[in-house]
């Protein structure tokens, strides 16, 4: 019997990472288009006229004779952007594969490196949500617990800070935090939209509000 319940306890591990994967992959959809850009020979040129030709433009009269180098800063600065999202794009996936493989460690520091390069960025909240969930996987329960209060704080409204809540919650009942537990349940249950994630946060909660 304690063998069949390890197996069924992996087994249930299992597909719950396979549907938070699921869910980052269509989030992650969203900005694909993005990883396309930038990618022409010239673009560690421009990326160095963008770091520098703003500086030299300080002072200079606001008329025709300088329109030309203002259009370039620009441009060139918005290829910064476009740079800084695909740099960040390629440390996601390397933090995607690690996390299929369930290489955890090296997936929490290819999310931390990002998250430290591009806390704003467009795939932070994602990085944040596997940074939980692989703090999780490696026992590390205060970490884990941090990055979802981040996410909280940061992404109220964002369906993966609904799942991270589930895994939140699933740590209170851990710790025999029954009513905090109920209450997270509560809360999902009522702020969020996602059918998937209500129904999850339904049935927990009748397990654990006897």
């Amino acid at each position: 019997v304690g063998v069949r319940q390890v197996v069924e306890q992996d087994t249930s591990e299992t597909e719950w990472l396979k549907q938070r994967l699921a869910i980052v992959e269509r989030k992650a959809a969203e900005a694909d288009f993005r990883e396309r850009l930038a990618r022409d020979e010239s673009r560690e040129t421009r990326e160095l006229m963008a770091q520098y030709l703003p500086g030299s433009l300080k002072g200079l009269p606001q008329d025709s004779s300088t329109y030309q180098l203002r259009t370039i800063a620009s441009v060139t600065n918005s290829t910064v952007r476009d740079l800084r999202i695909e740099r960040g794009t390629s440390l996601l996936e390397k933090a995607k594969e690690e996390f299929r493989s369930k290489k955890f460690e090296f997936s929490n520091r290819q999310l931390r490196e990002l998250l430290a390069l591009y806390p704003d960025s467009l795939h932070a909240p994602e990085a944040r949500f596997l940074l939980a969930e692989g703090l999780y996987q490696v026992r590390d329960l205060e970490g884990c617990v941090e990055v979802i209060e981040e996410m909280i704080r940061l992404y109220p409204e964002s369906e993966l800070t609904g799942f991270a809540l589930l895994r939140l919650a699933r740590i209170y009942e851990s710790r025999d935090r029954i009513e905090d537990a109920a209450e997270v349940y509560r809360s999902i249950s009522s702020h969020f939209t996602q059918e998937e994630l209500k129904k999850q946060a339904k049935e927990a909660l009748k397990a654990v509000d006897l």
